[in-house]
């Protein structure tokens, strides 16, 4: 009888020792494959649904693809005057520091969505300088990070976007400057029915120095701030023809004052604008001053914004 009675417990022992490592067994398989499937989750380039808020083709293309993650292109050629078509630089009426080559240039980088409605960006500038010239040369420049939400507040469909960069264009760091903080906003506001649109954008930077101001720098700035009011008419959701003024102050380097901006010469742009796709618009236009028109300050352009996947 003590035989039978230890055999028992010796088996019941053996058992509830093997269900416990078969439910640890079983545990760890289960938190195994709930870690798979959310690492799975989080590599899926997922598809977000659309801002249905936005309506304007321009806005929906720079807010990117609705996949998790994408390849973002802004590219643009900045021509020679309607003048002289073969001309290699535009016009600098205002003598400041800055590019003003006949070029092929923008940025490119990868984007990852966080929602149907705010984006994070990296990428680095491209530029090839005169290229139809024999390109003389080109260049990444600028790495950058931005930060991007798109919305809509009451008929307004906005986008901003936040964004810091490391300078790297010779033109910039010969007086000194190695960093950029940049906010942009773009709005529009339909017109009812009609076709037409109100558009507005602005643009605030502040530039970093890595030394002081020496008299060379000329007309380097501290920050620059910029607005572009325009009008728009929608011949269909995809083609619209376009108009905007550029507004331009800068707060100059040479002056200790840092609130003290002085207004460059106003530009005007006249231009179309084409949604190929959702994701891809284009827009050729000219560029002119209203206070010296003429044919040879008065440029050809080409703007794309584009995503890839």
């Amino acid at each position: 009888m003590k035989c039978r009675l230890a055999f028992l417990s010796t088996l019941t022992a053996f058992s509830v020792a093997a269900f416990a490592q078969s439910s640890s067994v079983s545990t760890a398989t289960t938190t195994t494959n709930e870690n798979r499937t959310s690492l799975s989750d989080l590599t899926a380039n997922k598809k977000f649904e659309e801002n249905n808020d936005i309506t304007d083709a321009k806005i929906k293309a720079d807010a990117g693809s609705l996949s998790r993650y994408s390849l973002k292109f802004n590219l643009s050629y900045y021509g020679p005057t309607l003048g002289e078509l073969d001309a290699k630089d535009q016009p600098n009426p205002d003598g400041g520091v800055g590019t003003y080559d006949t070029s092929l240039g923008g940025s490119l980088g990868g984007r990852l969505r966080l929602d149907r409605q705010t984006t994070i960006s990296f990428g680095t500038g491209l530029k090839i300088i005169h290229p139809l010239h024999g390109a003389e040369r080109t260049d990444l420049n600028n790495p950058y990070a931005s930060y991007d939400l798109t919305t809509k507040l009451g008929g307004v469909q906005m986008r901003n976007s936040w964004g810091v960069s490391y300078i790297t264009i010779p033109n910039y760091t010969a007086v000194g400057e190695y960093g950029g903080l940049s906010y942009d906003l773009s709005l529009n506001y339909d017109l009812g029915a009609s076709g037409f649109a109100i558009s507005f954008d602005s643009s605030v930077g502040y530039y970093l120095y890595k030394r002081e101001y020496i008299a060379s720098d000329k007309k380097a700035s501290r920050s620059s701030l910029s607005f572009y009011p325009g009008l728009k008419y929608n011949f269909t959701d995809k083609l619209n023809v376009n108009t905007s003024t550029s507004i331009s102050y800068l707060n100059l380097r040479s002056t200790s004052n840092e609130l003290q901006m002085i207004n460059r010469t106003v530009s005007q742009r006249l231009g179309l604008g084409y949604a190929y796709t959702r994701d891809v618009y284009v827009a050729p236009y000219l560029n002119m001053y209203p206070d010296h028109l003429a044919w040879d300050t008065t440029t050809i352009n080409i703007s794309t914004s584009f995503s890839v996947l």
